[in-house]
C-alpha cells in the first residue's frame, strides 16, 4: 500500500512544491526546477511549435473545472496564438452534471474532441467503451514524472494525462483562531472542540455550500475510505463491495463517517444545504465563518474579494479525519485529467492540444490563475501564502491520497450522500441508512 502511495507523490511534483513555500512570490524563482523546464522534455519543444499548414479546424473541449474558467480560457488563448489553424470550442460544465452530460453526449455520437476524467473507475469505462485514445507512446508524456503515470494507469497503458493536483485541506480565519486562543487541530476531537468554541462566541465554524451535490461527496468520499482503511484497518473493503463479498453494516466506518457529517452540519452556517459552493466561498472571503474544507480551487476568488485575507489573514492545515495525529496526514490528490477521444475527427489538433497543455507555460498560466499545482516537471508552485503552511508536511513526507484506497467502480458516494442528509433532517437513523446504502448496492451492482 505504501508503494501505491508513493506512486501519486511525483518527486518533481514535491520539490517545487517545497521551492514555493520559500515565500516568493515570483513565479520563475518559485520552482527550483526551472533548470527542468530549460532541458525539457521534448514534449516541452514540440508543444509550442506552430501548427502544421492545414485548413482550419475547431476541436471541442468539454472540462468539468467551471469554477476555473477564466485561468482555462487563458490558457487556449495562448495554445490559438501559437496555433492559428486551431480553434478550441472550451464547454465548460458543473461537476455535479458532468458525468451524466459526457456519458449521453458519448452515447448518442456528439463527439467532444478532448475532455476530462478522473484517473481510476471512470477511465477504466470509458477506455473499456473505446472512446479513449491511448496518449502512452506520445512525445508529450514524458513531461510528467513516471511515478505519476504509472498511478494514473489504465490496464498497464495511459489514456488520460494528468493535468493537475494539490491538497484538500481546512482553510481558516486566522484573526478568529488568534481572538478565540484555538490551536491548530490534529486530532478529529480537537477539531471539534474548537468548532464549538467557535460556535459558543456567537461565529460560524464551517462554511458549507452543500447545495451542491459535489462538496459533501467531495468530504464524504475522502473521510468514509480514510477511516475505512487506515483506521478500521480494512483494506480490502472497497475490493470486496465489488465484488458483493462486502456489506457496509460490517464496517464501523460507516457510523463514524455518518457521526462526522452530523458534526460538520452541527457546525456549519444555516441553510447548508441551500448555500452552493461560490456561496461558501463567498462567506468564508467576508469573514463570516472560521474554517472552509476545500482544495486549493476558491484561492483566485477570495484573493479577487478579500486581497488582505488572502495574503496575510488565512492558513490551511490537514482535515483530522481520526484521533491518531500519526494519521491525519495531509491528503493530497489528483483532480482533473484530461482525455482525447478515439472517435474524434481532428485526433492531430487534439494531441496538439494536449501538447500544449503539458507544456511549462500553459502549466504556469495554470498555477497562476487557477491556484493549484501542475503535474508540468519544471512548473511553477506559487500558490497563495497560506499554502506555505503546508511545508512540514511536505518536508516530512507527511501525505497521503485516500483515492487510491477506493478501488470499486460503484458510485456508493452519490448515494451516500444522498441517504445521509434524511439523517440530517432526522427522516432516517444511521442504521437506516446503512442498510439503505447496501440495499441499493445489493439491487444495483449485481
Amino acid at each position: 500500500m505504501n508503494k501505491r502511495l508513493g506512486l501519486g507523490l511525483s518527486l518533481a511534483l514535491m520539490t517545487a512544491v517545497l521551492g514555493a513555500c520559500g515565500g516568493n512570490s515570483n513565479n520563475n524563482a518559485a520552482s527550483p526546477t526551472n533548470s527542468a523546464a530549460e532541458s525539457a522534455s521534448p514534449a516541452t519543444e514540440s508543444a509550442s511549435a506552430p501548427a502544421d499548414e492545414s485548413e482550419p479546424v475547431t476541436i471541442s473541449f468539454m472540462h468539468f473545472k467551471s469554477d476555473a474558467t477564466d485561468g482555462i480560457n487563458k490558457i487556449v488563448e495562448q495554445f490559438e496564438a501559437e496555433n492559428p489553424n486551431i480553434k478550441v470550442d472550451v464547454q465548460p460544465v458543473k461537476f455535479d452534471d458532468y458525468a451524466t452530460l459526457l456519458k449521453t453526449k458519448l452515447a448518442s455520437g456528439d463527439i467532444v474532441d478532448v475532455f476530462t476524467l478522473n484517473a481510476g473507475s471512470t477511465t477504466k469505462l470509458y477506455k473499456d467503451g473505446g472512446y479513449l485514445e491511448d496518449l502512452t507512446d506520445q512525445e508529450f508524456m514524458k513531461a510528467f514524472d513516471s511515478g505519476v503515470l504509472a498511478e494514473q494507469a489504465t490496464d498497464g497503458r495511459n489514456y488520460i494525462m494528468p493535468l493537475n493536483a494539490g491538497p484538500i485541506a481546512v482553510f481558516y480565519n486566522k484573526k478568529i483562531f488568534s481572538d478565540l486562543g484555538i490551536e491548530i487541530p490534529t486530532t478529529y476531537d480537537a477539531l471539534m472542540a474548537e468548532a464549538q468554541k467557535i460556535k459558543d462566541a456567537g461565529k460560524t465554524p464551517f462554511a458549507l455550500g452543500w447545495k451542491d451535490g459535489w462538496p459533501l461527496g467531495m468530504w464524504l468520499s475522502r473521510d468514509f475510505p480514510s477511516n475505512t482503511v487506515l483506521v478500521e484497518k480494512q483494506t480490502d473493503f472497497f475490493d470486496k463491495l465489488e465484488k458483493g463479498e462486502a456489506k457496509f453494516a460490517d464496517n464501523p466506518a460507516a457510523k463514524t463517517t455518518i457521526a462526522h457529517a452530523l458534526d460538520m452540519f452541527k457546525f456549519g452556517n444555516k441553510d447548508q444545504l441551500g448555500v452552493d459552493y461560490n456561496g461558501a466561498v463567498d462567506m468564508f472571503a467576508r469573514e463570516e465563518a472560521a474554517m472552509m474544507y476545500m482544495g486549493t480551487w476558491p484561492l483566485p476568488d477570495i484573493e479577487k474579494k478579500n486581497p488582505e485575507l488572502f495574503a496575510t489573514g488565512m492558513g490551511y492545515f490537514p482535515y483530522p479525519f481520526s484521533n491518531d495525529p500519526a494519521l491525519n496526514k495531509l491528503e493530497f490528490n489528483p483532480d482533473a485529467s484530461v482525455a482525447v477521444n478515439s472517435k474524434s475527427e481532428h485526433k492531430e489538433a487534439a494531441l496538439k492540444f494536449l501538447a500544449y497543455l503539458s507544456s511549462v507555460p500553459a502549466a504556469n498560466t495554470w498555477v497562476e490563475n487557477v491556484k493549484t499545482l501542475t503535474y508540468v516537471k519544471g512548473a511553477s508552485a506559487d500558490i497563495a501564502p497560506a499554502v506555505t503552511e503546508l511545508k512540514p508536511y511536505f518536508d516530512n513526507g507527511q501525505l497521503y491520497n485516500s483515492q487510491v484506497f477506493i478501488t470499486t467502480t460503484i458510485d456508493w458516494s452519490t448515494q451516500f450522500s444522498q441517504y445521509v442528509q434524511k439523517v440530517f433532517f432526522n427522516k432516517a437513523t444511521p442504521e437506516d441508512i446503512i442498510k439503505d446504502l447496501d440495499g441499493w448496492v445489493a439491487k444495483n451492482h449485481k
